[in-house]
């Protein structure tokens, strides 16, 4: 079969790589169109270390099943056994596996082989463009669900990653805050993104950052970094409260250094959200279905074969875009 397959850092090749054969409980996807995700360009890039050449990437997908029923899928593996699967949070169990990461191939490819349970059948009026946002939402859904983001008046996003900046703008409006402000490397996504609520977009640059600390003021209840730069991480600090919340979602760098004293003094409260549950899934494949949520105009699809050009893309200078899509079939 064809398959896009990343071969060293910030190169994929196109390659013929053997069919997947599906094991018992499992079914075969012929794939329809995959997403690029922020956690594949930094596979692409050469800064996850759980994804080494060669690997196919790749976990976004819509496909169909071999009676021709269209599908989504989860691609979070989970064990079903441990106790936090047992508990529902399937998210944090201790052997999770995803596709397109350490030795799980992904979804670049024409098929892949995923069992039965992950399968989630999808209707005809959900274009491939909206169903391959599926996964993407759902972790913006389980983010959203914790208890601990109910209760602040100022909310404050440092963003890269524009899938969590269109949500928490979303969150935002619905739960009535006080103030907010967003900021992005990206000024083209500040300028012509979909935002729900009026409220000021600052670039990151040395007289936004200025102009950022000058909102804050006295710093803000909630600061949500969804894209896990070094600078945004320690803005995010910087940026909050005594007694205020951080909100840590980005995993751009592995590591960062943070100046922990001065946020021990302010008794700053941080957590962390990482991937989604079933049910945070089901929930996002519910909102795509109603209409809620629609990123049609910012998607850009490429063919599976121009995947290097889409990376690029992504890598250098992605504009506008919130959502790179690889057309496989």
């Amino acid at each position: 079969m064809r398959a896009l397959t990343y071969t060293a850092p910030r190169q994929v090749v196109m390659e013929d790589r053997p069919r997947p054969v599906p094991s018992p409980g499992e079914s075969e996807i012929s794939i329809a169109v995959a997403g690029i995700c922020g956690s594949d360009v930094s596979g692409f890039l050469g800064h996850s270390a759980r994804r080494n050449p060669p690997l196919v990437l790749g976990h976004e997908l819509v496909g169909r099943r071999p009676d021709g029923q269209r599908v989504v899928v989860n691609p979070l593996l989970s064990c079903g056994h441990c106790s936090a699967c047992r508990s529902g949070a399937q998210n944090l169990c201790s052997s999770w596996k995803l596709l397109g990461m350490d030795q799980t191939a992904g979804c670049y490819a024409e098929y892949v082989a995923i069992a039965n349970s992950q399968i989630y059948p999808i209707p005809d009026t959900l274009p491939d463009q909206r169903a391959a946002l599926v996964e993407p939402l759902a972790n913006i859904v389980h983010l959203f669900a914790s208890p601990l983001l109910h209760h602040s008046s100022a909310w404050e996003s440092l963003v890269e990653e524009p899938w969590a900046h269109l949500r928490f703008s979303q969150r935002c409006a619905s739960a009535c805050a006080k103030s907010s402000f967003r900021t992005s490397a990206n000024p083209a996504l500040l300028s012509s993104a979909p935002w729900e609520q009026p409220s000021p977009s600052i670039p990151q640059t040395e007289d936004g950052r200025s102009e950022a600390r000058r909102f804050a003021a006295d710093g803000l209840d909630l600061v949500l970094d969804a894209s896990g730069s070094e600078a945004a991480r320690q803005s995010a600090f910087d940026l909050c409260r005594p007694g205020g919340l951080i909100v840590l979602l980005g995993m751009g760098k592995q590591k960062s250094e943070i100046d922990f004293v001065t946020s021990i003094r302010k008794e700053h409260r941080a957590v962390m959200s990482f991937a989604y549950t079933p049910v945070d899934f089901e929930r996002s494949l519910s909102l795509l279905t109603s209409g809620q949520v629609d990123l049609t105009p910012w998607t850009v699809e490429l063919p599976l074969e121009e995947g290097q050009k889409a990376f690029d893309i992504m890598t250098t200078n992605p504009g506008d875009t919130l959502k790179m899509l690889l057309r496989v079939n």
